[in-house]
């Protein structure tokens, strides 16, 4: 359960950042996104982060119990 709750605390505070950097940030480059817009962007990058996190711990699992079985 704590697990799930620091996801949530570090999923949730990446995608507040997010929005917030681009309502900062975008502007600079003359791009000027709603509320709304940097909502979807960043939501559309938090979707893109949980799946690489995800493939990433998969890999590393797979590769980590072969080596780790292979050595006994």
């Amino acid at each position: 359960m704590r697990s799930l709750i620091e996801s949530f605390i570090d999923v949730g505070s990446g995608f507040f950042l997010a929005v917030i950097i681009q309502l900062y940030i975008f502007p600079i480059f003359g791009f000027y996104p709603t509320i709304f817009d940097s909502m979807g962007i960043a939501l559309i990058m938090t979707c893109v982060s949980i799946m690489r996190s995800w493939i990433w711990r998969l890999v590393f699992r797979r590769n980590f119990r072969r080596l780790y079985c292979e050595r006994r």
